[in-house]
């Protein structure tokens, strides 16, 4: 008894050279098993080849023309980016340098020594240390004088009948 080829052995000898596939040929010659086996993988393979239509020349220069849109679109945003990562660049550098520019103006006056001169506040005068002293006439209420009405336990009139 022979031994048969398998699929895999019979595609491996229809990919190599006609000299190197020779013990291969001499067994499908004798063997109808193998190579109606053969054919019918011969047969897949160009069916396969012929599968694949040509495609037309519209076909190709679309593909192109929506490559190169792709690549030109691209190309035009990166060059967006870069331009604005200098201007970016350029306004740090400009505050940089602005800063540096107004700190050396004012340097000289961080070096002066500063005097802060407080005054002590004026003795303020109580009520209590002067007894002729009215806190309702005080000068602090008579702004509110229009607002409030005030009272008194002392019936006050001026000169011309009129109460306070």
């Amino acid at each position: 008894m022979t031994k048969h080829f398998s699929e895999a052995e019979l595609l491996e000898t229809y990919y190599t050279q006609p000299g190197e596939s020779m013990p291969v040929m001499l067994h499908l010659a004798n063997c109808s098993d193998c190579a109606a086996k053969y054919e019918r993988l011969e047969k897949k393979l160009r069916g396969l080849a012929a599968c694949a239509p040509e495609k037309p020349q519209t076909f190709w220069t679309r593909q192109r023309l929506s490559i190169m849109r792709g690549v030109d679109s691209r190309r035009r945003q990166l060059d967006v980016a870069a331009r604005t990562w200098r201007v970016a660049a350029a306004a740090v550098l400009a505050f940089m340098l602005g800063g540096m520019v107004v700190y050396k103006s004012v340097e000289p006056g961080l070096n002066a020594p500063q005097v802060i001169v407080t005054k002590a506040p004026a003795p303020v005068v109580k009520p209590a240390d002067d007894p002729a002293h009215d806190a309702w006439q005080a000068d602090e209420l008579r702004d509110f004088h229009g607002m409030v009405q005030w009272e008194s336990w002392v019936d006050n009139k001026d000169a011309d009948g009129s109460s306070l």
